[in-house]
Formats: C-alpha cells, structure tokens, sequence
C-alpha cells in the first residue's frame, strides 16, 4: 500500500518547458480574442509541455511538488512527472495509446483504465480524462459550464459534474504564449479538497 503522504502526492499529480518567444501578461482586451475564436482555437492545441507546481491541500494535510507534464493528443502519448522539491521522484506516469504505466513509491503498475487504477490505489474518484482540456480553459464534457471575464473574454471559471462530483475550476493570470491565451494559476475545489496549480512555463 502507498504511504498517507504519497496518496496525498499521487492525488494531486493526476490532476495538470520553455517559455514561448513571447510571453506576457494579459491585462486588457485589446489584442484579446471573441470567446468562440479562442475555444476554436484552444481545441485544437493538442501538443503541449507544461512546466510548474502542484499543491494539494485539504483539512489534514497539505503537500506540494514540482510537475512536469508532456501531452500529444494526436498521438495519444503522455508524460507526467512529479517529483520533491528537492528531485526526488514520486510519480511517473507514461502513455502509449490506451495503454498507462504507472510507477508510483518503486512500484509499477499497467492498466487501459487510468481511472480506475488510481481508484483501486487510492480510493478516489479523480478527473484524469477532463484535466488536459480544463487546464487550457474549454469544456471536457457538453454539460461543464464556464463563465467568461467582461474585459478579457477568457475562463473565470468552470463547473463539472465529472464521475457524478461537482469539481469547480478558477483561472486567473492569463499569459499569452505565442498566438495562445493560457492560464498561468488555476485553483481545482471539489468537497473540502483544494488543488492549486501554478504553470511556471508552457511550451506549444
């Protein structure tokens, strides 16, 4: 069995390079895109690095790590790393196709059913599938709902009933990475947990 601290580690890595040649704050809606240009636009980045930190935190504990999180959807190829600010490798999460290798605390794991491994693990129902198209701001499911900045035209926010919970995602400082507008913090609240994101650096 993993160790308390380690589960607490694995739960908030599932969730989720260089900087682009231009990379800059957004702070009014002058170079900004309409809401369903950028949702076009966003659909179809299905190739991307993220650099940053992870913390998990509820009403007993809160851990934190560095994540590094490689994504080709084309592909379907994927590369997650969590490790201690100090290096030390916690997780590492690779996929070729359908198939995911986990290795978590030395031990390996395969399976077709991410989500159901990291159940069977842990215990948790998390939302595996639905994070790589909530961290770019857009709907995973037709029922999740975003509302939008007046001024800035991007996500706020997003409701999801995934896996039948309520998760309520928040955004805030939007960067553009070269034709992009990306978040660069968003904060992940479902129940009494809080998972708190910050994307020091994509690469697209």
């Amino acid at each position: 069995m993993l160790s308390k601290s380690l589960i607490f580690l694995f739960f908030a890595s599932i969730l989720s390079a260089c900087s682009s040649i231009s990379d800059r704050p957004v702070e009014n809606n002058k170079a900004n895109q309409d809401i369903d240009s950028r949702n076009k636009q966003i659909s179809l980045l299905t190739r991307w690095t993220i650099n940053g930190k992870i913390a998990f935190i509820n009403n007993q504990a809160r851990q934190s790590a560095t994540l590094h999180w490689q994504k080709n959807e084309a592909k379907k190829t994927e590369s997650l790393n969590l490790s201690t600010l100090f290096g030390i490798k916690v997780l590492e999460l690779n996929q070729q196709q359908d198939n995911f290798t986990l290795e978590v605390d030395g031990e390996h794991y395969q399976t077709q059913d991410l989500d159901y491994l990291i159940y069977s693990l842990t215990g948790l129902d998390l939302p595996t599938r639905a994070m790589s198209h909530w961290l770019k701001g857009i709907a995973f499911l037709p029922t999740d709902q975003l509302t939008y900045h007046k001024t800035t035209q991007l996500p706020e926010s997003l409701t999801s009933f995934y896996n039948n919970k309520e998760w309520l995602i928040k955004y805030s400082k939007y960067h553009h990475i070269g034709q992009y507008q990306l978040a660069k913090q968003l904060t992940i609240t479902q129940g009494d947990l809080r998972i708190k994101i910050a994307i020091h650096s994509w690469k697209i």
